[in-house]
C-alpha cells in the first residue's frame, strides 16, 4: 500500500459520520516498527492535524488533546510500543478514539500491482529490509513487471541489488560477476546479503544453469562453470576430459546463451578479463593447442581461442609450413566472431601469407612463358596479385607493432621473415629474371618493347582521341600509383560510383622516374633531354605544374593543369571557373612517391597506397559531382619497388660497375654518356628521347649504391612492378543513362529445406546468390529466429556475403543458432529473419515450428 492508498483510507474514515454524541474524530495510527516514519510528514488530510508521537512528548500530546483543542480532528501516528501498559500516558485517549493499522505487506503488493497470492506473499516477507528504501523501490517500480510468479519478483529484486542492466537472470549473473570473483568485496553479494536473500540467489542459479553453490569464497567456479557449459556446445567433448565438473550438459543451451549476451554486452572488457583468468587457471591454453583448428574455428567462449590459433598458424608458417587452404576457410569462419576485432591485424596478415604461399604453390615451377607479351598479360592479369598479398600482409603487420600483443608479437615478425624471403627471394628473383631474359635484347636494341601499348602514346591514344567527342576529359595523374593499387582503386570506383571503370597497362619510359614518366603523359612530336637531364616536349620544359600547363596548351589551347590539393582548397565555384571552357584538365596527385622517396618514411609507402586509393575515389566524385566531369583518365609516371627488411649486400651493385661519364644515377639506373658502360646490368638507349646517351638498368630488384635516399623503395628501373603504369578509363553515367548499371548488394537464401527445429541447437546453410565482384557490392547480414512480434528468440549470426567464386558451391555458409530458454508453442510459427547489418532492413523471413520441451520454472 502506498502513500496515496493511505491516505484515501484515511480520508474515508475522517470523512464517515461521527458516532452519536461525538463533535470530533481521533484515530490513533498504531507504527510500533515504524515502517510508515519516512512518509507519515507527507501525508495530506483535509481539516485533520498529524500529530506525531515520539515517546517523550506525551504530556503535551495529552495536554493539546485534552485541554488545548477539543474539536480539532486528529490522526496520532504512534510508533511508540511498551513493554507496561501503564506507561502510556494516552491509553486512555486511544480507549476512547479509533484505530489504524496499515498492513504494510498488503500495501508493498498493491503499490507494486501484485496479486494476492500464498507464493507471492511469501516471498515479499523475505524483503522488509529491501522495501525499507525509496531508491530501491523506485528501480524496482521501473521494471513495470506484472507478477505472477514468485520467481519474477525474486529476480527483480536481485536485478536492482546487483545493478543488473536488464531484470533477467543473465544480467543478474554477468552483474554478479563483474564486480570480482572474490566474494569478499563483491558489491553485488554484499547487497544481497544485506537487503536480499542470498540463498534464493544461489538457488535461482542453480536451477537455471546447473551450477552448485558449496559455500567456496570466490566465484570463479561459477565462472568457469558458464564459461566451459558454452563451451561444450560447440567444442569436442574429447577434448574436455578431466573438466566434466564444470560442464552441465541439460544446460549448455541456458549457458551458451549467457555468454553469448555477456561478450556482446557493455560490460564485454570484465568478461575478457574473467575469461582470461578462467582460462589461466584451468590451462586451458594446453586443452586447445591439442585441438584441431576445425573444431576451434567454431568456437568464442573464449578470447584465448583466437590467442592459439594464431599461434598455431603463425608458428607453422614461420617453419614454412602454410596450410593455405585452412588458414582460408578458417579466417572467413573466425571474421563473424566476438573477438576477431582484437585480433584481426594477425589474421588478415596470416590470410596474406596464405594466399602468397598458394599463389607460390601455382607457379612453383617458375613462370613458363615464352614471349614477354604473353608475360606481360600474365603480370596484368594474375602475378600482379603477389604485390598486393605482400602490400596488404605488411599493412597488418605495421599496425600490428603498434598494437603489440605480447603473445603473438614474436611470432608475426617470425611470419615477416618468411613473408620477406618469399616474396623477394622467389617472386622478386623468379619474376624478375624471367622477365629480363624475354625483354633484355629488346630493351638494348630498341630502349623499349615495341609490342606492349607504350605510355608515350597515352595522350594520342586516350586523351586526343576522347576529346573529339567533345566531351571534357580529365586525366589524373598519380606519382607512382602501381599496378596493383590501380587494380583496387578500380575495383573501388565501380563499387562506390555509379560509373565503370576499366584497367588497362603501358609499357612506362626508361628511365621510369616522375620527369620521365610525367613527359611521356603529356602532347608531343617528339621527347627530348636538356644538358640537365630533364625531359623536353617539343623543346618545352616539364618540370612543376604550370610548364605542363604549358605543354598542353601548346597542343590544344583550351587545357589546364591543376594540382590534387589545389583542387581541395578552391570551393566549388571556383573549380567550375578554373575549369570552365577547358577540353582537357590535367590533375596532379601525389600521395605514394611523397612518402616512398624519403628515408625517412619510406616504411609507410604501403599506408600511403590506401591512403592514395581513398583520395583518388573521392577526386573522381568531385569531378563528378562538382565539375560534371563523365570521362577521366587515371594514370601514373611509374611505379615502384619495395621490400621491408633491409637488402642484403648481394642485392646492391657496386658503383665501381660502372665505367665512363655518369650524368645521372639512382638505385635503379644509370645514365652514361656515350661510349659509358655498366657491367653486369642491361643497355637500354634512350631512343624515346633522340638521344646518343645510353641508360643502364640492373636486373631483378638489385640496388645501385649510392648516398642518400631511400633502398628499400626505389623506381626508374625496368622490373613490371616499375614499368607497368596502369591507365583507368573511367565513364560516368547519369542514373537511367543507356549503360547505367547501379550497384546491388550480394544476397543470401536459405538452402535448408526443413522448417521444424527439434534443437535448442540447430545449423542452417545459406547461399550467396551472386558472386560479389564488379556492381555487387558485399553485404553484411545478421540473422536471428524470432515471434510473431518480432522479439529475438535466438542468438544473431552473421553472414558476410562477400564470396567471389563463380560456382554456386563456392558462396555456401553453415551457420548454427541457438534458441533462448523458453517455452515454445509447437502450434505456433516462429521467423528466420534475415536483415541487413547496416541498416536493420529485414529482407526475408521464413516460417519455422518449434517442437522442444524446455524446464523454465523455478521451485525455491
Amino acid at each position: 500500500m502506498n502513500k496515496e492508498s493511505i491516505e484515501s483510507k484515511l480520508r474515508e474514515r475522517f470523512e464517515a459520520p461521527l458516532p452519536d454524541f461525538y463533535i470530533r474524530r481521533i484515530i490513533f495510527w498504531q507504527d510500533p516498527d515504524g515502517e510508515f516514519a519516512e512518509i507519515i510528514d507527507e501525508i495530506e488530510l483535509p481539516d485533520v492535524k498529524i500529530l506525531k508521537l515520539t515517546g517523550s512528548n506525551n504530556f503535551a500530546a495529552k495536554m493539546l488533546l485534552l485541554e488545548t483543542d477539543l474539536t480539532g480532528n486528529y490522526l496520532v501516528y504512534n510508533p511508540v510500543s511498551y513493554e507496561d501498559i501503564k506507561d502510556n500516558w494516552l491509553l486512555d485517549i486511544e480507549c476512547c478514539s479509533e484505530e489504524f493499522r496499515a498492513d504494510m505487506l498488503s500495501m508493498r503488493m498493491d503499490g507494486l500491482s501484485m496479486p494476492d497470492l500464498p507464493d507471492l506473499r511469501k516471498a515479499m516477507r523475505r524483503y522488509g529490509k529491501f522495501f525499507a528504501n525509496k531508491e530501491r523501490m523506485t528501480k524496482l517500480t521501473a521494471f513495470g513487471t506484472s507478477y505472477r510468479t514468485a520467481e519474477q519478483l525474486h529476480i527483480d529484486i536481485l536485478a536492482v541489488l546487483t545493478g543488473a542492466e536488464e531484470n533477467t537472470l543473465n544480467a543478474i549473473i554477468c552483474a554478479l560477476l563483474e564486480d570480482g570473483l572474490p566474494m569478499e568485496g563483491n558489491a553485488s553479494i554484499e547487497q544481497v546479503e544485506k537487503f536480499g536473500d542470498i540463498a534464493v540467489l544461489w538457488q535461482l542459479i542453480g536451477c537455471y544453469t546447473g551450477y552448485q553453490y558449496d559455500g567456496r569464497v570466490d566465484l570463479k567456479d561459477l565462472a568457469a562453470h558458464l564459461l566451459l557449459t558454452a563451451l561444450s556446445v560447440t567444442f569436442p567433448e574429447k577434448y574436455l576430459k578431466g573438466l566434466e565438473r564444470f560442464i552441465a550438459k541439460k544446460h549448455q543451451g541456458v549457458c551458451y546463451e549467457l555468454i553469448d549476451e555477456w561478450m556482446h554486452s557493455k560490460a564485454c572488457e570484465g568478461f575478457w578479463d574473467i575469461a582470461e583468468e578462467v582460462g589461466e587457471s584451468l590451462h586451458l591454453a594446453d586443452v586447445f593447442k591439442a585441438a584441431e583448428i576445425e573444431d576451434l574455428a567454431g568456437s568464442v567462449s573464449f578470447p584465448l581461442i583466437d590467442q592459439c590459433i594464431l599461434q598455431r598458424f603463425l608458428g607453422e608458417i614461420a617453419e614454412g609450413v602454410v596450410k593455405s587452404e585452412e588458414i582460408l576457410e578458417t579466417v572467413q569462419r573466425r571474421r563473424t566472431t566476438r573477438w576477431y576485432n582484437i585480433y584481426e591485424n594477425y589474421y588478415e596478415g596470416v590470410l596474406q601469407a596464405a594466399k602468397m604461399y598458394r599463389f607460390y604453390q601455382d607457379h612453383v615451377q617458375g613462370f613458363a612463358v615464352g614471349n614477354y607479351e604473353q608475360f606481360w598479360k600474365n603480370y596484368t592479369e594474375n602475378y600482379y596479385r603477389m604485390d598486393t598479398a605482400y602490400r596488404k600482409f605488411h599493412l597488418a603487420f605495421g599496425k600490428s607493432l603498434r598494437q603489440q600483443e605480447s603473445e603473438l608479437d614474436d611470432l608475426f615478425k617470425n611470419t615477416a621473415d618468411y613473408v620477406e624471403n618469399l616474396y623477394k627471394n622467389w617472386y622478386l628473383s623468379t619474376l624478375g629474371t624471367k622477365w629480363t631474359d624475354l625483354t633484355c635484347e629488346e630493351w638494348e636494341k630498341y630502349g623499349c618493347l615495341r609490342a606492349l601499348p607504350q605510355q608515350t602514346d597515352f595522350y594520342k591514344d586516350c586523351v586526343e582521341a576522347a576529346s573529339v567527342s567533345g566531351t571534357r576529359t580529365y586525366v589524373i595523374v598519380s606519382d607512382a600509383l602501381r599496378f596493383e593499387v590501380a587494380q583496387e582503386l578500380s575495383e573501388q570506383l565501380i563499387q562506390r560510383t555509379k560509373g565503370t571503370a576499366k584497367l588497362s597497362a603501358r609499357q612506362g619510359i626508361f628511365p621510369s622516374v616522375t620527369k620521365f614518366g610525367m613527359a611521356a603523359l603529356l602532347p608531343h612530336t617528339k621527347l627530348t633531354l636538356s644538358e640537365s637531364v630533364n625531359a623536353l616536349c617539343d623543346g618545352l620544359s616539364t618540370e612543376g605544374t604550370l610548364n605542363r600547363e604549358k605543354v598542353l596548351q601548346h597542343k590544344h589551347l583550351a587545357s589546364r593543369a591543376l594540382q590534387h590539393k589545389e583542387i581541395l582548397e578552391m570551393k566549388k565555384t571556383e573549380r567550375r571557373e578554373a575549369v570552365s571552357g577547358m577540353d582537357v584538365v590535367y590533375i596532379y596527385h601525389d600521395a605514394i612517391d611523397a612518402i616512398g622517396d624519403k628515408r625517412a618514411t619510406e616504411d609507410q609507402v604501403f599506408e600511403a597506397c590506401e591512403d592514395a586509393v581513398s583520395e583518388l575515389v573521392n577526386l573522381v566524385r568531385l569531378i563528378v559531382n562538382d565539375l560534371s566531369g563523365s570521362r577521366i583518365y587515371i594514370t601514373a609516371d611509374h611505379g615502384f619497388l619495395y621490400s621491408y627488411r633491409a637488402l642484403d649486400e648481394s642485392d646492391k651493385a657496386e658503383s665501381d660497375l660502372i665505367s665512363g661519364t655518369v650524368l645521372e644515377r639512382d638505385h635503379r639506373y644509370v645514365i652514361l654518356e656515350n661510349g659509358g658502360n655498366a657491367e653486369h646490368m642491361i643497355p637500354v638507349p634512350l631512343h624515346h628521347f633522340e638521344s646518343e646517351h645510353t641508360g643502364f638498368a640492373p636486373r631483378e630488384y638489385i640496388r645501385i649504391k649510392k648516398q642518400g635516399g631511400g633502398i628499400n623503395y626505389v623506381h626508374g628501373g625496368i622490373s613490371l612492378q616499375e614499368l607497368c603504369v596502369p591507365v583507368i578509363e573511367f565513364q560516368n553515367f547519369r542514373t537511367g543513362a543507356k549503360g547505367f548499371v547501379d550497384t546491388k548488394p550480394a544476397e543470401i537464401k536459405l538452402l535448408s529445406q526443413s522448417r521444424k527445429i527439434s534443437n535448442n541447437i540447430f545449423a542452417l546453410e545459406f547461399y550467396q546468390s551472386e558472386a560479389a565482384v564488379g556492381k555487387v557490392l558485399p553485404e553484411t547480414y545478421q540473422i536471428f529466429l524470432c515471434d510473431r512480434t518480432g522479439v529475438a528468440i535466438s542468438d544473431v549470426q552473421t553472414i558476410i556475403a562477400d564470396k567471389t567464386g563463380q560456382q554456386d558451391a563456392d558462396r555456401t555458409f553453415r551457420t548454427r543458432f541457438t534458441l533462448k530458454n523458453a517455452d515454445y508453442d509447437k502450434k505456433e510459427t516462429y521467423y528466420l529473419t534475415i536483415c541487413r547489418k547496416a541498416s536493420g532492413e529485414i529482407v526475408e523471413q521464413v516460417g519455422f515450428t518449434i517442437d522442444i520441451a524446455f524446464a523454465s520454472e523455478f521451485d525455491i
